[in-house]
């Protein structure tokens, strides 16, 4: 009998928060600005992205819980800049363990037939 490796609930734990902060369309676009410019403040994302202060802060306030952004403080200024090392293991082992349950899936339709 074939062992099959599916994508286990902790992989899957680690990777929630990527995956919520990126659920939101408004959030992918800030962090590709962020991506883009490397460093930028509220009032920049505010400027670049025409929303409200108060609803920029709220989206880094999640893009900074879920690790996708470090604030950098400047005398009284904060400006933020993107960082995906926290994910990259976790998203390699969930990629890895996605491919080898799709491989699974794939070895067991073909028995069928």
């Amino acid at each position: 009998m074939t062992t099959i490796n599916c994508p286990d609930k902790e992989v899957f734990e680690r990777t929630r928060p990527l995956f919520n902060a990126l659920g939101d369309e408004t959030r992918q676009g800030i962090l590709l600005l962020l991506a883009r410019e490397v460093r930028l403040s509220v009032g920049d994302l505010t400027h670049l992205t025409k929303l409200s202060r108060p609803a920029v802060s709220h989206h880094i306030k999640i893009l900074r819980e879920a690790e996708l952004i470090v604030e950098e403080r400047d005398g009284t200024k904060r400006y933020y800049h993107p960082t995906f090392k926290r994910y990259v293991e976790p998203m390699r082992e969930l990629v890895d363990q996605v491919e080898q349950f799709e491989q699974y899936i794939d070895k067991k339709q073909s028995e069928e037939q």
